[in-house]
């Protein structure tokens, strides 16, 4: 069943990264420019000696309201030692200012300082979703900054990513050159794996497979951190230009050496080939098996939607007892999502139903 590529090693032999965005860890945080405070003590300013994190989030904000009260327990287990602070921003145009009652009604789940951007909240947002949000890349939320006591950003990312980082840098052990380093290169590669993604759809729709196929080889060969976004996009490019040998060839690099830490990724793979509602009505199996048993290695047995993808895999690959064995363990894991389990059970019957009729 369908469910980050880790670039760190990559990093010393990629051209050294550009700087695509106007903040980026590493960079001095930007000042603190809000219309109203509306818990807590105001800040005039970010203070030398002291460890912020900085929360955007909205009223209308699904996800943020999940992070809230995340970022709250946080917020008393670092009491002392960092200061949060959640901004307000992006409120939707020509409602009323909606941001004291949401936090009154959160009540104590949201007992750190709050600030709003805006309060008369218009298509030209506020400065602070310009300094910070804006100018990092920044477009969705919620989105955290952590700001180090030398007034450094030292990460962005979801708030409920930011534990471990956080506790690096209130210890006094996270490495900000080496994070600055690798956000550098990250944002570099979304600028180019964005257009690629645009040129490559572009060709895919108008059938010209090889088109699509030269492109991501041609920006593999100027990075080859590109491979491991786009590899699997190649290898099915290549089954739809029906050059299967290359195609076979290809995929067996991918696992063993593109994607081979990427349990998302060898996931993806492998239920692409095997998806019952999928485009082909047949597809390497053998291929699908290798790419899943390297997910469920690396997630060591643990998640049911990869077994899930495991067992079909085997079962199409005419493996059925192994598959039946995948599939009992994938099914047990599953207990307590009464959706996911039915569907693996479901599943489980009919590998036991065709071993019944052979």
């Amino acid at each position: 069943m369908l469910s980050s590529l880790l670039l760190i090693p990559l990093l010393q032999a990629a051209p050294q990264a550009e700087r695509p965005l106007a903040l980026m860890v590493g960079d001095p945080a930007p000042s603190i420019q809000v219309a109203e405070w509306v818990q807590g003590k105001p800040l005039a300013k970010l203070e030398a000696g002291q460890t912020y994190v900085v929360e955007f989030w909205a009223t209308w904000c699904g996800p943020c309201k999940v992070a809230i009260p995340h970022l709250n327990e946080l917020s008393k287990q670092y009491a002392g030692k960092v200061q949060f602070v959640g901004v307000s921003v992006w409120e939707s145009p020509g409602e009323p200012y909606l941001v004291p009652k949401f936090v009154q009604e959160m009540g104590e789940k949201m007992t750190y300082t709050v600030a709003s951007d805006e309060v008369k909240p218009t298509k030209e947002h506020g400065p602070m979703a310009a300094s910070w949000m804006t100018a990092s890349g920044q477009s969705g939320i919620p989105t955290a900054f952590i700001v180090n006591k030398e007034g450094k950003v030292a990460w962005i990312g979801h708030p409920l990513e930011i534990e471990q980082p956080l506790a690096d840098v209130v210890a006094g052990t996270y490495d900000l050159v080496g994070a600055a380093k690798k956000y550098a290169f990250d944002a570099r590669l979304k600028g180019v794996t964005a257009k690629l993604a645009k040129d490559v759809t572009k060709a895919e729709k108008e059938k010209d497979y090889a088109t699509a196929i030269q492109l991501i080889e041609a920006a593999v060969a100027k990075d080859a951190a590109v491979e491991a976004k786009f590899g699997t996009k190649k290898y099915f490019l290549m089954v739809d230009a029906q050059r299967a040998p290359e195609a076979a060839t290809y995929g067996r690099r991918l696992v063993a050496q593109v994607i081979t830490d990427n349990a998302m990724g060898l996931n993806q793979l492998a239920w692409t080939i095997v998806d019952p509602q999928g485009k082909w009505k047949t597809g390497d199996y053998a291929l699908a098996v290798l790419a899943a048993e390297q997910a469920v290695k690396l997630q060591e047995e643990k998640d049911a939607s990869t077994l899930d993808t495991l067992g079909l895999a085997l079962f199409k690959a005419g493996q059925l007892e192994r598959a039946i064995e995948i599939q009992t363990k994938a099914a047990a894991l599953a207990a307590g999502n009464a959706k996911l389990e039915a569907e693996l059970k479901a599943r489980l019957e009919e590998f036991k139903n065709a071993k019944g009729n052979l």
